[in-house]
């Protein structure tokens, strides 16, 4: 045992060290390429962006995305926005642009490709456009006038309602969730695979406040319903 223990030490620090090449993405220290296939922790990579801005903008430089970085608007009533930044051009074009957290932008733009090459294999055509309901709303979770802040309320959410497709077709979630369909096999597809690089994942299973779009956010919550 302590012998593969010693081996295993020596073997990530002549990887940390750069002795040893690994493909990007495959070690968790190593840095985020946006670019590159997510590994098995891109997760904990995502979540590494949203504690350090700096190293977030410079993954989102080093990809093809273009974005505009925001102004901080200091945290007010828990309604606020530190290290946000506008997509202006991304994989695949959004149906209106949004605020949103840096992380929350490199987890999309991993997610992107994902749920495109869903569209791919199950319904035969790429994406076009990704329909969304907002990201940015000074709310509580559930729009009560009580309760904890949402995860909107400090642009670190996306709602997604539905996928349009390079030959015309639209995947809704309120109208295609959960039949036994291209269209619906596309969405489950789509909707498990978000839980790889979001800590939080809302469809309509959860509840019938989510029933026409996914909530996708990197909160603290741990959670892919």
């Amino acid at each position: 045992m302590g012998i593969l223990l010693l081996a295993g030490a020596a073997t990530a620090l002549a990887v940390h060290l750069g002795w040893v090449k690994v493909p990007p993405n495959f070690a968790p220290w190593s840095d985020v390429e946006l670019e590159h296939e997510p590994g098995w922790f891109a997760k904990l990579q995502i979540n590494g962006l949203a504690r350090d801005v700096a190293a977030c903008r410079a993954a989102l430089d080093r990809s093809e995305l273009r974005y505009e970085a925001l102004p901080d608007r200091p945290e007010r009533n828990g309604c606020g926005l530190s290290g946000g930044v506008s997509i202006v051009r991304s994989h695949i074009p959004y149906s209106s642009g949004f605020q949103a957290t840096c992380a929350l932008a490199a987890g999309l733009y991993w997610y992107e490709n994902l749920a495109d090459l869903a569209a791919r294999r199950h319904l035969g055509s790429g994406l076009a456009r990704i329909d969304h309901l907002g990201s940015y709303a000074c709310r509580n979770i559930g729009g009560g006038d009580s309760g904890r802040r949402s995860q909107h309320a400090t642009a670190n959410a996306l709602d997604i309602a539905a996928f349009r497709l390079q030959d015309g077709q639209i995947v809704s979630v309120r109208r295609d969730w959960g039949k036994d369909t291209a269209k619906g096999r596309f969405l489950q597809e789509a909707h498990d695979g978000a839980c790889r690089f979001f800590n939080t994942v809302l469809g309509p299973d959860y509840n019938a406040a989510h029933a026409d779009h996914f909530h996708l956010d990197l909160g603290p919550a741990r959670l892919c319903r």
